[in-house]
């Protein structure tokens, strides 16, 4: 029941009473409280407040104390974040009337039941909206955070030392702070000295190689290495802190080992040599690729193609077959732009093939097959199915 002659405008129990009848309602099978709402002479604008929409769970995580913050520089679209997820702000627009009360009672309340005599009680609204925020669940956004890293890359001495603290690259990547952690992860980066680098490749590789060496040395398996023992002994050579980091990018907890016992990364090392090699000569023939990529890595670890996804282009419709350096991080943000860069380099593409170098732009709605189905152009080939550029031939 609402009135909009202000807060002068007075309601009885009678009145009630007779509305319930008019409305042909039955009395008992009412609550016994009514609210009666009426307008505030000062009702607020969308200038003095804003609506925020939000999920059961970001609701139910800021009842228990969660803070959610607005994150990105000045020249990014606004989102926020929870402490494990990153939602897009969008603007919404309702043809209803949203009002804004300062209480409300609801039949789930403590102490109200449909026992008792009825009582009223009195609801100012303070504002009427039709405008509101939306929260949208979106993947972080990790390319600025890939472009400050490689900007200052750590090669070994103090003087490469320049990258951000943790709290730093909260205030400007977009990203929760469990989705900074994973991405700093993703990225190979180590933390020296309260700052965040990425390691330049020649220095990860002579330290990788110190590493590799002392396994070798002791004549390890490769399934069960020592951590302290060869941080211990190699670091005199190289920072203990940077030892620690990189043998834990390259080796796992050992599968039911002890506490220092761990596993080679086999395909994370095949995959850190032949980008490596890669670096070196951008374009080589397939055939001696493959060849001097498996005479490059440690004993006991066989390379194969599948570990260079998202690092490289084969062009296999040539003779000899060639494959050269072509990663995803080198590609445009914008999808659109990034499907026409990929069938400028390859005419036609699998999904496997193309996976690793869209499936960054995904989002929580559109995965990769639903992406080509909208941006690209499905064709079969002798019962093989390809995308090729949409306006293409």
């Amino acid at each position: 029941m609402m009135d909009v002659e202000g807060p002068l405008f007075d309601r009885s129990l009678d009145d009630v009473t007779k509305l319930i009848a008019h409305a042909k309602l039955t009395e008992t099978d009412l609550m016994p409280v009514s609210q009666v709402v009426s307008f505030t002479s000062n009702m607020l604008s969308s200038e003095d407040i804003v609506l925020l929409e939000v999920t059961s769970n970001v609701a139910d995580s800021l009842v228990e104390g969660t803070t959610l913050v607005m994150r990105g520089d000045g020249d990014d679209s606004a989102v926020l974040c929870s402490d494990t997820a990153t939602f897009d702000i969008k603007e919404a627009e309702t043809s209803n009337s949203m009002l804004l009360l300062s209480a409300l009672s609801f039949p789930t309340d403590e102490g109200i039941n449909k026992e008792g005599t009825r009582s009223l009680s009195w609801r100012e609204v303070s504002g009427v909206f039709y405008n509101y925020l939306e929260l949208v669940e979106v993947r972080p956004k990790m390319r600025k955070l890939q472009k400050q890293l490689a900007s200052n890359l750590y090669s070994g001495d103090k003087e490469s030392l320049k990258g951000k603290s943790f709290s730093q690259l909260l205030d400007s990547i977009q990203a929760s702070e469990s989705e900074l952690r994973v991405g700093l992860k993703k990225l190979e980066a180590v933390e020296l000295e309260g700052v965040w680098v990425q390691l330049d490749q020649d220095f990860q590789m002579k330290v990788l190689s110190y590493i590799l060496r002392f396994f070798d040395e002791n004549s390890w398996s490769l399934d069960c290495v020592l951590k302290k023992e060869t941080v211990e002994a190699l670091q005199e050579l190289v920072v203990k802190e940077v030892l620690e980091q990189v043998f834990s990018i390259y080796c796992h907890p050992m599968e039911g080992g002890k506490e220092d016992e761990f596993s080679l990364d086999k395909d994370k090392v095949a995959r850190f040599y032949g980008d490596f090699l890669l670096a070196v000569n951008t374009k080589y023939v397939m055939e001696e690729f493959l060849d001097m990529w498996q005479k490059a890595v440690p004993d006991g670890v066989t390379t194969d193609i599948s570990q260079l996804s998202g690092l490289v282009l084969v062009e296999d419709a040539k003779e000899p077959a060639l494959i050269k350096r072509f990663t995803e991080s080198n590609l445009p943000d914008n999808i659109t732009q990034r499907l026409e860069v990929l069938f400028s380099a390859r005419e036609r593409w699998t999904v496997l093939e193309i996976s690793p170098f869209i499936s960054p732009l995904t989002t929580l709605k559109l995965n990769v097959n639903a992406m080509l189905a909208k941006y690209a152009r499905p064709l079969n080939v002798n019962g093989t199915k390809y995308f090729c550029s949409k306006h293409g031939r």
